[in-house]
């Protein structure tokens, strides 16, 4: 008998051929059958009643203990998969990115609330491409420092309204992250909380996250309930979604629209938006409507997401620190430490405080600000660990689960990650994955680094008192939605001594005006 080396050597190669092609058959074919385990779904409906109407990440972590990391969802006749480990997100959403870097279709978002231009939202190609190669220009890492200016003023600003105000905290945490973004986007200066600009950004995010409801959930999987009329009683999602719309559309037209006339009239100074404007607009005078809803989109996405996500990162360490007194105190000896009591902490201090940068960590695991992220799709078939995940599946990432998984994790205890080095960094987990990771990541790190660090360094920071003079300790809540907040609490924050308005004082009088360093291409100048 001729055994396989007196077979002709192309020969051979067309039979090893055939026989891999048999294989890899058979394993597609069976491996279609062996979708990602997950709850029994109901007829129809899948499993969409069985989710959490609050905190559905945590019934997601539940399931990932049951089922494991993979979990397939049934919603209707679509198919979502939660990724309940960084292991698993990692090897798709980063391994894998140029199939897993799509968005699902927002219905609710898209039709009734009018985000069809933000960045976030985008389907995955050429806009999406150009969106995030605009914003790069502005916040790659390499970048940043030239932000550092603008963000030591705006801090001062907040210091001085949390003397005079200190009730008031979470509203100038809210006007600092608008002051911030809309400086660098629209050239515009916010001093007071009660701004335009501030409250319509406030509103917009409020309602965004009052829309989350699982009726409104319920348009992305079963597109035909956007035509139920307004007035019928059970329509109430659409009517909140209509109300959205319209104050997110005043987000991103608002702004847009004020530097248009300021370049008009010659008074606007240089920012991310007039420099694309300048850039694509034509020698005859015109801006085509595609620029211009691109440009619009870009910047009103930086300034919705660095309002409300800031915001909740400076409300949760406010909210650690009432809670964890002696973690403070820790934070002030350190402080003193390098800083004496006679000057402000700047971002030269930063390698001499390793407690901070172990406080800030245990801040994003504790309370991760979008728990579970923004939903990726699946561009075509995959096949991973031997399950297959049909192309067009929505794909979530449970980052609270994967920050969760770790002794005591309802506890705030900064020291674990000197203990545990093995412990994943938050700041390579909440902003997300693949290329769709957050572009501003890297001045929201700063904005908290820079405001947590004048605060140590100026502000006590305890428990309210109740009318007998008792602490009062607020309950351990956050609330449910895209971005999660503390609930609203009581403390007491007031100076640490009589010199530390003159400190802040004699520091803004050292602050000239800050001038936005980008260059034709919109890019920052180095």
């Amino acid at each position: 008998m001729a055994s396989l080396t007196d077979i002709p050597p192309l020969a051979r190669y067309a039979v090893l051929l055939v026989l891999a092609a048999g294989f890899a058959s058979r394993y597609f074919t069976s491996s279609r059958s062996r979708l990602p385990p997950g709850p029994r779904p109901l007829p129809f409906i899948g499993n969409i009643l069985q989710i959490r109407a609050e905190h559905p990440e945590e019934g997601f972590a539940e399931w990932g203990a049951k089922y494991g990391d993979v979990v397939r969802l049934r919603m209707f006749s679509q198919t979502m998969i939660i990724l309940n480990s960084l292991e698993a997100a990692r090897d798709l959403l980063d391994k894998r990115s140029s199939i897993y870097s799509d968005r699902p279709r927002f219905v609710l978002f898209s039709e009734l609330m009018g985000w069809k231009h933000a960045t976030t939202h985008l389907r995955y190609g050429h806009r999406f491409r150009k969106h995030r190669r605009w914003i790069n220009n502005v916040f790659n890492a390499h970048a940043i420092p030239q932000f550092r200016p603008l963000q030591t003023k705006e801090t001062l600003v907040l210091l001085t309204g949390m003397i005079q105000e200190p009730e008031n905290f979470v509203k100038h945490f809210k006007r600092y992250a608008a002051a911030t973004i809309l400086k660098v986007t629209y050239n515009r200066n916010v001093q007071s909380i009660d701004d335009l600009l501030v409250r319509i950004a406030d509103k917009a995010a409020t309602l965004t996250v009052e829309s989350g409801s699982p009726a409104a959930t319920l348009v992305d999987f079963f597109p035909l309930m956007r035509f139920i009329p307004t007035w019928l009683p059970f329509a109430g999602f659409k009517r909140k979604a209509l109300e959205t719309r319209s104050a997110v559309d005043a987000m991103f037209r608002v702004p847009f629209d004020l530097v248009k006339e300021d370049m008009k009239s010659g008074k606007a100074g240089a920012s991310y938006v007039s420099t694309l404007i300048e850039k694509f607009t034509t020698p005859d005078g015109q801006l085509s409507v595609e620029d211009e809803c691109d440009i619009q989109g870009t910047a009103g996405t930086l300034y919705a997401a660095a309002e409300d996500t800031t915001v909740s990162l400076l409300h949760t360490f406010v909210m650690a620190m009432v809670l964890y007194p002696q973690v403070y105190k820790k934070l002030q000896a350190e402080m003193d430490s390098v800083t004496g009591t006679q000057r402000l902490p700047n971002f030269d201090d930063r390698p001499s405080l390793p407690y901070l940068e172990c406080v800030l960590k245990e801040i994003l695991r504790w309370n991760v600000p979008v728990p579970l992220g923004m939903p990726h799709r699946l561009m075509e078939d995959d096949i991973y660990r031997n399950f297959y995940i049909p192309a067009g599946s929505s794909v979530l990432v449970n980052i609270h689960s994967i920050l969760q998984d770790c002794e005591k994790p309802n506890e705030f205890i900064p020291e674990r990650y000197m203990e545990n080095p093995d412990l994943p960094d938050p700041h390579t987990v909440i902003f997300g994955f693949g290329r769709r990771i957050c572009p501003g990541r890297h001045f929201s790190e700063e904005s908290l680094w820079s405001i947590s660090a004048h605060m140590i360094a100026t502000m006590d920071i305890s428990k309210a008192k109740d009318e007998n003079g008792a602490d009062i300790t607020p309950p351990l809540e956050f609330t449910t939605g895209f971005v999660s907040h503390p609930k609203p609490f009581n403390c007491i924050i007031r100076s640490r001594s009589d010199q530390v308005m003159t400190i802040i004082q004699e520091a803004q009088a050292n602050t000239g005006e800050y001038v936005f360093p980008i260059d034709s291409d919109g890019r920052i100048k180095q």
